[in-house]
């Protein structure tokens, strides 16, 4: 069977923001500071709890290290490529045994162990310096990464005029700039991580587009203000399952009634919200939560159209041959 005879001719569903579910690229220093909120609420409600046990479950399901197991539910979800976020806590937690230069050669053969499934989009903190630079421009000319994936809450801000290179770099590549929005592990700092910040750099670098992660959950308002009047200031809604407690009231509805539905890009945080359900089970919350308020043609752009328009689809096997036989 070929790739184009393959059941993935079928699906119609881009997942704009994963993670890989491996301790190789999430740290134990992120883990243990995502968990004690999780403690805390346990603490409050009488329930046993331990900070050490719960860091050790969550780390004990971070093996997917080549995205097997992701792979094997997007066909069951029907998703038909993905893109796999690598941000860089390198500069700001030193517990890794990767440096975030071999993190993205980690990548790469991901990349080439299931291709045409998947981009990645490579972070770098630019406090590295030039060594960033180098290892972004590699990411993009050697390695086929389709952007860049900035982590604010590491310590800088989207405008901070050292990242000014990079969007140069984005900008002749023409590939995107996905920004984390809102809170994150208890271990970083949330002040930078606010949609204002991507004002200046949006301005300065017109045809690059800017995504602003979490944007159904994070500083809504500003996030619907950014990509309203913003002609390349984009949004996706990864981590709407952290509603689902009360979906049809929740704001996921207010970036569609808000006219945005074409610069609006469905996502699912995997493997953040994995304890809560497959894959599968994640488009189908999203179908139902938006089947009475959508149209056919808003969740064909924010569960497809959008994704292609701002990366176009995958590499399949080969494509570095093809570019050097053009």
């Amino acid at each position: 069977m070929t790739e184009l005879e393959s059941p993935v001719r079928n699906l119609d569903v881009v997942d704009a923001h994963c993670h890989v579910s491996s301790r190789r690229f999430i740290s134990r220093t992120f883990v243990d500071g995502a968990v004690r909120n999780v403690a805390a609420m346990h603490e409050a409600t009488g329930l046993p709890t331990s900070v050490e046990r719960l860091t050790d479950r969550y780390m004990a399901s971070l093996e997917d290290h080549q995205c097997d197991e992701l792979l094997r539910q997007m066909d069951e979800a029907g998703i038909a490529w993905t893109v796999l976020l690598l941000p860089d806590f390198t500069y700001c937690m030193r517990d890794f045994d990767f440096s975030i230069a071999e993190m993205f050669q980690l990548h790469y053969e991901i990349l080439q162990r299931h291709p045409g499934r998947f981009h990645v989009m490579g972070g770098v903190d630019p406090r590295w310096g030039k060594d960033a630079l180098t290892l972004f421009e590699r990411g993009i000319h050697e390695f086929g990464f389709r952007g860049l994936k900035l982590y604010p809450p590491c310590g800088y801000r989207t405008d901070d005029r050292a990242l000014y290179p990079f969007y140069e770099i984005c900008a002749a590549a023409n590939v995107p700039v996905l920004v984390h929005m809102g809170p994150t592990t208890s271990n970083l700092d949330f002040e930078y991580a606010r949609p204002c910040f991507i004002e200046a750099a949006a301005r300065a670098f017109p045809t690059v587009k800017f995504i602003l992660a979490h944007a159904a959950t994070a500083h809504v308002d500003e996030c619907v203000m950014q990509c309203a009047f913003r002609p390349n200031v984009y949004a996706d809604i990864s981590g709407f399952q952290s509603m689902a407690h009360d979906m049809e009231a929740s704001d996921l509805h207010r970036l569609v009634r808000a006219g945005i539905a074409h610069k609006v890009l469905f996502g699912t945080d995997w493997p953040v919200f994995r304890e809560d359900g497959t894959q599968a089970d994640h488009v189908e919350l999203f179908r139902s939560a938006t089947r009475d308020e959508y149209n056919a043609v808003q969740l064909r752009l924010i569960l497809h159209d959008n994704a292609v328009r701002l990366f176009g689809p995958p590499r399949g096997r080969g494509w570095r041959e093809a570019t050097k036989a053009t």
